[in-house]
């Protein structure tokens, strides 16, 4: 056996320790970047934090203050990986927020006239798992000290809020709102919902029709649109028993002028430092031990200010390029669009890589509620949104024969003859998230 010395020349990239915090603070969240500024400060005597909010921006965080007030300035967490299979798993626009959450954004414009935020945070507070309101009215009217007629005009209020249906004290009373909202004109239905909910619940179509005086057909129509109402407004919202509370990073406002984006750096204490320790550098009475260590602490805040710096600026550039891509979503005028990390790296010019580590673990709060930054990549079927998909699914069961429903296979091959190829599993999972049941609970 031969031993063999070889001289051999490779190229390897090494990360100093100081890129690799680099490259992690850009991949922390407002939270952790609450928490790492404090450690820093504990084990650097140079460090003073200041917690005070950057000139400019008390107004626009005005708008947040009643979260402050009543415990909202936590956004509630969910889960942020980007992956489209992951995404596609989230509850619709509401996931990952309360309905108490999302009820008191739609209040507090309510408050500025004569309505009291504190007689709509009692009501939204007494509402149950369904969303339905808890407990007697006119025993309620007393405790706030005020007129039942008075209670009554704030239910009414609270009821004309999203989504459709809260409030109501009853299953009735929950369809006869959604009615009266989304289908007006739909006599037979709303009769259907006051007199004989329940012949109908059972199917007993006939019975129904003769209780109402109305053709089994008409009956049937009925049937079909109270089917697309809610019996439960409080579905697709977090249970506030098992939330977990995350600081949203970025803030999205739409205005007429169009997309305020905001870094929330508000929560990362300002780093400024400590004077004494520079007037002692600069005396010069401290040996040299002392000296060098001053310094090294100095390098230490000045390498963490570059950095925090850099973090931001890298999420402001980011997020202003996915709010501007998907400006329809933050402006309330439609859904997502498709939108892949590549677009955002090209459109900023940053590496897929940064954008990758920009959004992780990063929230977004905007009028629809807050989101993961991840939320906002969504990809296609084929060249269909799952959003397409799942409109083309309702659309091929509200027309199937109830009498002989379409299994999730079926609708699959139906939707291949409208140019959407996706797999019965697909169907399946889409179907589940719409809230339609599998063919046997569509059967009449």
């Amino acid at each position: 056996m031969e031993l063999e010395m070889k001289n051999d020349i490779q190229q390897k990239q090494a990360l100093s320790q100081k890129m690799i915090q680099s490259v992690r603070i850009l991949e922390m969240s407002a939270d952790e970047m609450e928490a790492f500024l404090s450690d820093m400060a504990e084990s650097n005597p140079l460090i003073d934090l200041e917690k005070t909010l950057p000139d400019g921006k008390e107004e626009r965080k005005g708008r947040l203050e009643w979260e402050r007030q009543n415990d909202y300035q936590n956004a509630p967490y969910y889960p942020s990986d980007s992956d489209q299979e992951n995404r596609n798993e989230y509850m619709p626009e509401n996931a990952g927020i309360t309905l108490e959450e999302h009820l008191m954004m739609q209040v507090i414009p309510l408050c500025r006239g004569k309505y009291k935020k504190s007689i709509f945070y009692y009501l939204v507070k007494s509402l149950n798992g369904w969303g339905y309101l808890d407990g007697d009215l006119k025993e309620m009217a007393e405790e706030l000290e005020i007129s039942t007629e008075e209670l009554e005009e704030y239910l009414l209020k609270l009821q004309s809020l999203e989504p459709a249906g809260v409030g109501a004290r009853d299953l009735r009373e929950c369809l006869r709102v959604q009615l009266r909202r989304n289908y007006p004109h739909e006599r037979t239905a709303m009769r259907i919902a006051e007199e004989c909910l329940e012949l109908v619940g059972k199917r007993k179509f006939q019975a129904a029709a003769k209780q109402l005086g109305e053709p089994v057909e008409a009956i049937r129509a009925a049937m079909e649109i109270i089917c697309r109402l809610n019996p439960k407004p409080a579905n697709g919202f977090s249970n506030q028993e098992h939330l977990q509370y995350v600081y949203p990073d970025v803030f999205v406002t739409a205005r007429p002028e169009g997309l305020d984006v905001m870094v929330n750096d508000g929560l990362g204490a300002r780093m400024n430092i400590n004077p004494y320790y520079l007037k002692l550098l600069e005396d010069s009475p401290a040996d040299e031990e002392t000296a060098q260590y001053i310094k090294r602490k100095l390098e230490q805040v000045k390498w963490a200010v570059r950095c925090v710096e850099q973090r931001n600026t890298t999420l402001l550039r980011t997020a202003k390029a996915i709010a501007e891509w998907q400006k329809s979503f933050f402006a309330d005028r439609g859904g997502l669009v498709p939108m892949r990390m590549e677009d955002i790296a090209a459109e900023t010019g940053l590496h897929v890589s940064t954008v990758s580590r920009a959004v992780k673990n990063k929230y977004v709060q905007c009028s629809r509620g807050v989101y993961p930054m991840g939320y906002f990549f969504v990809g296609t079927v084929g060249e269909h949104t799952p959003e397409e998909v799942k409109k083309h699914i309702r659309l091929v069961i509200e027309e199937e024969d109830k009498r002989k429903p379409k299994s999730d296979q079926k609708i699959a091959e139906a939707l291949e003859k409208k140019g959407i190829t996706v797999s019965r599993r697909t169907v399946a999972k889409y179907r589940a998230e719409l809230g339609i049941a599998g063919a046997g609970g569509r059967r009449e």
